[in-house]
């Protein structure tokens, strides 16, 4: 397997062990051994089913030794199972019981399929719906163009913070204190492109709740951009937020424009379809 997501070399990763403390306070209740072992398990998505050790260690930027014997443990408690034919691990039966506990968007998925397939036919583009899960933008499903495109997102993944054109939609339909909040606190600049000024992000949420578009211009992944709209429930409530993600080389004015205007126009429709009415919209709704 080829993926390093934002791999580092062994000795950078135990100087970063050894040096965090002196150059931020450091956090008492922080477990070191089990944030090495999430970030294992943090590893597997659709995309990535099977890892072997040497894979786990080079991704997580963990020595050797150290992600076997986080895999190991997590063996052990049955959050991973390794398959002896090939020394491959995928997810045990322990993960189970955290995914019937969380929460179940399969039929919101189902009902909105069909306005995915029809954005996907209107851009020719990928299409990726979002729902919001305890305050972070989660995607809940997405279609793959056929034209060459390499996804960086997957079901089940948090989706970058407040960079992410999922993360402006939430956020821009929040009330004012909600929003307040959500924009003193820091946020990671995640590529040369990425918006993190307080003030500049105020001005952009108040353009999404007035335009019901946000644009990702490669603040989240380089080389991606990403145009979003908020789906509506039938008291006004944004509770999901689709998407088309464009290679910014595909991604010219014009291209943008057609993109604009499909995603809208489909969110609106699927919004309908839930029962919203734009007419009924009152200015005190923030969703």
């Amino acid at each position: 397997m080829a993926t390093t997501r934002g791999s580092r070399s062994d000795q950078e990763t135990e100087l970063d062990d050894s040096a965090s403390d002196s150059t931020k306070e450091p956090d008492t209740l922080f477990v070191r051994a089990l944030a090495r072992g999430l970030a294992i398990l943090c590893l597997f998505d659709v995309d990535h089913r099977e890892w072997t050790i040497g894979e786990m260690a080079e991704s997580t930027g963990l020595l050797r030794m150290t992600a076997y014997r986080m895999a190991r443990t997590l063996e052990s408690a049955g959050f991973l199972v390794r398959d002896p034919a090939t020394n491959r691990y995928h997810l045990g039966p322990a993960t189970l019981a955290m995914t019937y506990v969380s929460e179940d968007h399969s039929e919101f998925v189902e009902l909105a399929r069909p306005f995915m397939y029809s954005l996907l036919d209107q851009t020719g583009e990928s299409v990726t719906l979002a729902v919001e899960i305890d305050g972070s933008p989660v995607c809940v499903d997405t279609i793959d163009t056929t034209r060459p495109f390499q996804r960086q997102t997957a079901p089940g993944r948090v989706i970058g913070d407040i960079a992410s054109v999922q993360g402006k939609i939430f956020a821009a339909y929040k009330s004012p204190e909600e929003r307040a909040e959500i924009l003193a606190r820091p946020h990671p600049k995640l590529t040369p492109h990425t918006v993190t000024d307080p003030q500049a992000l105020a001005g952009e949420l108040d353009r999404i709740a007035e335009e019901d578009l946000a644009f990702d211009m490669e603040g989240l992944y380089v080389s991606t951009c990403s145009i979003g709209s908020p789906v509506r429930d039938q008291l006004g409530k944004v509770v999901a937020a689709i998407s088309v993600v464009v290679p910014t080389g595909r991604f010219h004015p014009e291209e943008r424009k057609q993109c604009a205007e499909a995603v809208k126009s489909t969110a609106a429709s699927l919004s309908a379809y839930l029962g919203w009415n734009p007419e009924s919209r009152h200015d005190d709704v923030t969703g």
